[in-house]
């Protein structure tokens, strides 16, 4: 799964990625070290033909649009079977966007606890997670849009602490995630397609969604057992 990402990316490098226009990102660049579900986050969506991704933001935590219920929402969609599971077929056909990162947590299980890791880039790059996204009503006639992440089994070495992963796309599948025309191509949920990317143990601060600065990233004092790559291992 995903539970937690980080976007410190400064706003150029996010204008490059996306083939934005000057000044369309300035108002989502905020350095977040510990984005949680409930807050809100910055999204690209689709616009009409031609006018490229549109960024905003949006609550994480889906909730479908027929739901009366306002809930936490559900942070993860199993790329497996978001194409007909109920709560996301729909958005699936017609509402996918794109979910800007520069890593992402997870919590390994040990003696005495759990072990935070920060999960990125070997260059530091930018990545994108595959996302849906959902404007939920309540019944009321204000919109709340609100969008979750797709997942996937787990690379070989990352399921020491984790036996999930996000859905990364490349740079050249951006567009076609988009349009609603275009119906996704399941090879894209392969862990294999993800960049490289390494695995740092860091600070329990990320524990509280309270936290939300540089400090989370610290690496762990106390490292856990050493986590071996496997052969061949993207990670």
């Amino acid at each position: 799964m995903c539970g937690r990402y980080s976007l410190t990316s400064p706003e150029e490098a996010m204008r490059q990625l996306f083939d934005l226009p000057t000044a369309s990102t300035a108002a989502w660049v905020t350095p977040r070290f510990n984005i949680a579900p409930s807050q809100t986050a910055p999204v690209l969506r689709h616009t009409e033909i031609g006018a490229g991704p549109e960024p905003t933001t949006m609550i994480w935590g889906l909730i479908p649009s027929w739901s009366q219920e306002q809930t936490g929402g559900q942070i993860n969609a199993r790329s497996e079977t978001a194409a007909e599971k109920p709560s996301f077929r729909d958005a699936y056909r017609r509402r996918r966007c794109l979910i800007p990162a520069d890593g992402f947590y997870e919590w390994q299980k040990i003696d005495g606890g759990k072990q935070p890791y920060w999960i990125s880039r070997t260059d530091g790059a930018t990545f994108v997670f595959a996302g849906l996204w959902e404007n939920w009503t309540g019944g009321t006639s204000e919109a709340s849009p609100r969008f979750t992440i797709l997942t996937t089994t787990a690379s070989e070495a990352l399921r020491p602490i984790h036996h999930r992963m996000p859905v990364i796309l490349g740079r050249q599948d951006f567009t076609a995630w988009l349009d609603p025309n275009q119906t996704p191509r399941t090879e894209l949920f392969a862990p294999e397609q993800a960049p490289r990317m390494q695995v740092r143990p860091v600070s329990h601060r990320v524990n509280s969604p309270r936290n939300d600065d540089a400090a989370c990233l610290e690496s762990a004092r106390i490292k856990p057992a050493p986590i071996k790559p496997a052969q061949g291992s993207l990670f």
